[in-house]
């Protein structure tokens, strides 16, 4: 078994950066984190028991090439780790929590040479680093956050990310699903219920998500490619009421293909928030909303074609 040490998520962030830090993972990452190393030390729990069962195991494997190089994404304490291990060539476990990392590397699926475990989340990996499926087991994230670490895969594969969810009230698998196809993805759902348990509201019940990154290429250009064809608008301080409004106005009805907006930076954290919201407001599915370093990015999305 290798192990690589990867920088984990780090605390005491101010709150621009835990914002930055909450539309990136989809959820307060710090105190997911602190949560999952507390069940870590719970050694009478085996993270992700109450999610597992034999049928959904079965289903997941089926979609895993014999031989394949696989990365296991949210690998806790290595519950399904074993059983992706007898399918795949090779495995990396990728894992932020060192308590998890701790139980895992304790078992005996810890011995193959056919494994690499690695503490950190997607975007740690090598920039190198290339597999022919992901499999997303046990993330920490939610909602936004999940498309994200979809399009971070998608770049890393060959053949396909696979997104193991419950089948809950959140109904994340429900947008990802559709985030993905938005953005070109084909995407297949697979509803698995445990039969073990008979005729019963009780019964578990979980969701496959397959988007296939074969065919896929990126919509929305990188930033090193776009940025010099965008146009830029800069808004002056205090930011006027109504601005936010009529730059997506302005930008839904032109054919710009971005918007690099700028503006004082003690008025950059609320113009950003008013983007958003008109964003989401007025151009629903049309535009996305960024914070850089370098202003604030207005960038138009792809439009799904059926």
């Amino acid at each position: 078994m290798g192990c690589i040490d990867s920088k984990p998520a780090g605390s005491g962030k101010s709150r621009k950066q835990n914002r930055r830090l909450l539309d990136r993972f989809g959820v307060p990452i710090d105190a997911t984190l602190q949560q999952r190393e507390r069940l870590a030390n719970r050694y009478d729990y085996e993270f992700g028991q109450e999610r597992v069962f034999p049928a959904l195991v079965d289903a997941l494997l089926q979609e895993v090439p014999d031989g394949c190089r696989l990365l296991e994404v949210g690998a806790a304490t290595g519950l399904l780790t074993a059983p992706l291990l007898k399918r795949a060539g090779h495995l990396t476990a990728l894992e932020p929590s060192e308590g998890m990392l701790r139980r895992l590397v304790a078992k005996d699926v810890a011995e193959s040479p056919h494994l690499t475990v690695v503490k950190g989340m997607a975007e740690d990996l090598l920039h190198d680093q290339t597999f022919d499926v992901a499999v997303v087991t046990f993330t920490p994230r939610r909602g936004v956050g999940l498309l994200r670490l979809l399009h971070e895969l998608a770049t890393r594969v060959t053949d396909q990310v696979i997104v193991l969810f419950d089948e809950d009230n959140t109904f994340d698998w429900a947008y990802l699903a559709r985030a993905a196809a938005v953005q070109g993805f084909k995407v297949r759902l697979s509803i698995i219920i445990d039969d073990s348990q008979g005729i019963s509201a009780e019964r578990k019940r979980a969701v496959l998500l397959v988007a296939d990154v074969r065919d896929w290429t990126p919509q929305l250009p990188s930033d090193d490619a776009w940025v010099f064809e965008a146009r830029e608008i800069e808004v002056p301080f205090p930011v006027p009421h109504g601005t936010a409004t009529r730059l997506v106005r302005y930008f839904l009805t032109g054919g710009d293909r971005a918007l690099i907006v700028r503006t004082h930076k003690d008025g950059v954290e609320r113009l950003y928030g008013n983007l958003r919201t008109a964003a989401h407001r007025l151009g629903r599915d049309e535009v996305t909303v960024r914070s850089t370093n370098d202003g604030i990015q207005i960038v138009r999305l792809p439009k799904h074609s059926e």
